[in-house]
């Protein structure tokens, strides 16, 4: 049958193609006889009739695993001789390389390997070409060498700065005074975009995703907003055994990337950048006990908590598991509606 479909490809080839430019094939099927085939035609033309006569056979029988191409690469040509480049394609399931033969014995001799994984042995190091080094739909940002460093889910303990920089605890926060083992936020980031500047090694890194802050507050308040002002009012009837005020950004990240090596399992990254929000909620939320009832309210206000923000990120990381820490370039809240308190937080994000 095998023979059949080669005999076939060349009176169909002879047929159908001009009589010019001598190109010879060499085609090697492992596990049974060598088969030469001899095609009077352009390169350029022929390598896709043969390419496709090499899927026919690669794809109608499980005993072919692996298919061999050799061919001459030199045409001669009205301009005279010359070489084609190595190149890589991907049709289907198929994945093709060709390349110089450095142990090929005719000068300019090009090797084709059709095979789902190729190993190329050059110089006692082995070259390994998986599917994604042959899928030419997606690029560099977009392959296994992505590294994500962006797009996952975080969880960070959230904390307030003074205007001189300094950790923010205690009755100096009045009632916006926190209790640190509570005030925890949460980044969902959906969506990323890589721009490799070096391959997989250096690029810059964008997307989009939430970030909810969460701030557990120790005294028995509610907060209220008016006009430019928020503040806080003791509930004398209500003893909360929850009161949290939560804010929600959507938020766009510029980071410069940089990763110690290709496969995203096993590379460090480190990056830094800035990220910007636009406010999309704000929350008070409160729980108390009555008679033994659980009983609770939901409060939906932005509380002056800033419209935009900007805030710088650094992160290190080792495969899909990285630390991170943001510092907000603007305040919390908006000017004069509080005290003026910056943002700050440090978590772990794990990359998908």
């Amino acid at each position: 049958m095998k023979q059949l479909l080669l005999l076939g490809f060349i009176g169909f080839a002879t047929t159908f193609f001009a009589q010019k430019d001598l190109t010879k094939r060499i085609v090697q099927i492992k596990g049974n006889d060598t088969t030469v085939i001899v095609i009077n035609e352009r390169m350029d033309r022929m390598d896709s009739i043969l390419t496709e006569e090499m899927k026919t056979i690669y794809g109608s029988d499980s005993m072919f695993t692996r298919v061999e191409v050799y061919m001459d690469s030199t045409i001669n040509g009205e301009d005279g001789p010359f070489s084609s480049d190595s190149i890589k394609v991907k049709i289907g399931n198929m994945k093709i390389v060709i390349l110089d033969d450095r142990n090929g014995n005719a000068k300019g001799e090009k090797r084709m390997i059709i095979d789902e994984r190729v190993i190329i042995q050059e110089d006692n190091q082995a070259l390994v070409l998986d599917s994604d080094d042959f899928n030419s739909e997606k690029t560099d940002c977009e392959s296994k060498t992505n590294n994500p460093v962006w797009s996952g889910f975080g969880i960070n303990a959230n904390g307030f700065l003074t205007s001189e920089n300094k950790l923010a605890t205690g009755s100096e926060l009045g009632f916006l005074e926190l209790d640190p083992a509570k005030s925890l936020g949460i980044q969902l980031n959906l969506f990323e975009k890589r721009f490799p500047i070096i391959k997989g090694y250096l690029g810059v890194t964008t997307g989009l995703g939430f970030q909810w802050n969460r701030y557990a507050l120790k005294n028995n308040v509610d907060i209220t907003s008016s006009n430019d002002t928020i503040f806080g009012v003791e509930n004398a009837t209500k003893n909360y055994t929850k009161n949290t005020l939560s804010s929600v950004y959507l938020q766009a990240p510029l980071l410069l990337q940089i990763n110690t090596n290709k496969d995203p399992n096993e590379s460090w990254t480190i990056s830094a950048g800035v990220v910007g929000g636009i406010r999309i909620g704000g929350m008070q939320k409160t729980k108390w006990e009555v008679e033994g009832n659980n009983n609770k309210n939901k409060t939906k206000d932005d509380f002056n908590f800033r419209p935009f923000s900007a805030s710088l990120m650094a992160l290190i990381g080792y495969g899909d598991w990285n630390l991170y820490m943001t510092y907000n370039l603007t305040d919390v809240f908006n000017e004069g509606s509080a005290l003026s308190l910056r943002g700050v937080n440090a978590g772990i994000l794990l990359s998908f």
